[in-house]
């Protein structure tokens, strides 16, 4: 289970700020597993064009403890309205150091490249289908540029009352690599102020 809030603001016509805190459980909610804040500023180079750099700390739960965990970001993306459709599209560099070290490969930073394309349909009053592509590739030194994760996600988002929506989503999560398969189905509470 995750719960979590954020906010954002803008300062001018080209800069906003954005903050967001979120706690993970476990999935019989006895044990935190995750807690994460988060904070960015974005600058909108033109009306569809923006870059951003954000830092995130992470306390993972390891076996003996909580370890926080570094990223710093950097992010450029594209978003345009056409008609009823909403597209979007983004390349963000993350640069992470974890605090536990189990192996000589924990003492390095991890680079990962994430790029997504997200559509969503606002054709339909109150109801917000969407779909994404996510891919997660692997910076570091001695080794090829791959894909190490992909997610392909749906999702549907009902704004039932003003402000309160509900969303359902599915997600197939693979772990190249690990020649892994994950499905995550989702259901989220919101509301904004």
């Amino acid at each position: 289970m995750w719960t979590g809030f954020e906010t954002s603001a803008d300062i001018s016509k080209r800069i906003s700020i954005d903050f967001q805190a979120e706690a993970r459980w476990q999935q019989t909610s006895a044990l935190l597993k995750q807690l994460i804040a988060e904070t960015g500023v974005d600058y909108n180079l033109s009306k569809n064009v923006f870059i951003g750099a954000s830092y995130k700390i992470a306390d993972k739960y390891k076996k003996n403890g909580y370890y926080p965990e570094h990223t710093i970001a950097g992010v450029v993306g594209y978003k345009k309205k056409f008609d009823s459709f909403k597209f979007a599209v983004q390349s963000k560099l993350n640069v992470s150091k974890n605090t536990y070290i189990k192996d000589e490969a924990s003492l390095r930073p991890t680079v990962i490249d994430k790029n997504k394309i997200k559509i969503t349909y606002t054709g339909i009053h109150r109801i917000r289908p969407s779909a994404f592509v996510e891919t997660y590739h692997v910076v570091a030194p001695g080794s090829h540029y791959h894909i190490a994760t992909a997610k392909y996600s749906v999702n549907c988002s009902f704004e039932f009352r003003k402000n309160t929506s509900v969303d359902l989503g599915y997600m197939l999560r693979h772990e190249i690599d690990d020649k892994l398969l994950l499905s995550i189905f989702t259901l989220t509470l919101g509301k904004s102020f």
